[in-house]
């Protein structure tokens, strides 16, 4: 009776293992869904779920809700003379000056392509329009050099646009204004942040 209850205690500390290790496996799985591979900021997915989320608690608790747009410059000339290898080591330094720039409880997501968002709980406009020229100007500092050598492979800027979430709004018309903002950004000269009016 003994032998076999330890057989039954070993093959529960061995299922429970099991099913720590599954859990683990499980949680890295899903994380790896919700990421962009490429630059290790949330991918466009994760983006959307997250914002629905944050909109739905803002409006609960009637907190500000904004929104940051970003799109890298010229990028494509940039790739097209340096090549994609060269333009996706932008894209990586662009996550991390992301992640560098934003705290706990905001989200950076790689948007599409060569644009980026940041979505900002409990932030106001000016307070958004704030992180988005600090994110502006450690993106504009960073400098790229080519492998091998000293030579630089000019600078990284990017234009962005700040919109704040109007309580009850589609989601939709949030990004529109901010989308708006950022290309408003684009015509008035790039490497600068607009606050959507």
């Amino acid at each position: 009776m003994a032998t076999h209850l330890e057989t039954l205690r070993s093959q529960v500390t061995l299922s429970t293992d099991e099913i720590i290790q599954l859990r683990q496996e499980l949680e890295i799985t899903r994380r790896d869904a919700l990421t962009d591979g490429l630059t290790g900021v949330a991918n466009r997915k994760c983006f959307d779920d997250t914002l629905k989320k944050a909109a739905t608690e803002a409006k609960e608790t009637l907190s500000p809700l904004s929104l940051i747009l970003a799109d890298l410059d010229h990028f494509k000339s940039f790739n097209d003379t340096h090549g994609h290898q060269i333009g996706d080591q932008v894209l990586k330094v662009v996550g991390r000056t992301l992640i560098q720039n934003i705290k706990g409880q905001d989200t950076a997501a790689r948007y599409g392509g060569e644009e980026f968002a940041v979505i900002l709980p409990n932030t106001s406009v000016a307070n958004a329009a704030v992180v988005a020229e600090n994110i502006r100007k450690a993106i504009s500092s960073s400098r790229l050099r080519k492998k091998g050598s000293d030579a630089e492979l000019g600078p990284i800027t990017v234009s962005m646009g700040v919109g704040s979430y109007v309580h009850g709004e589609a989601l939709t018309e949030l990004i529109e204004r901010t989308d708006k903002a950022l290309y408003d950004a684009k015509k008035l000269g790039r490497n600068r942040v607009i606050k959507a009016g």
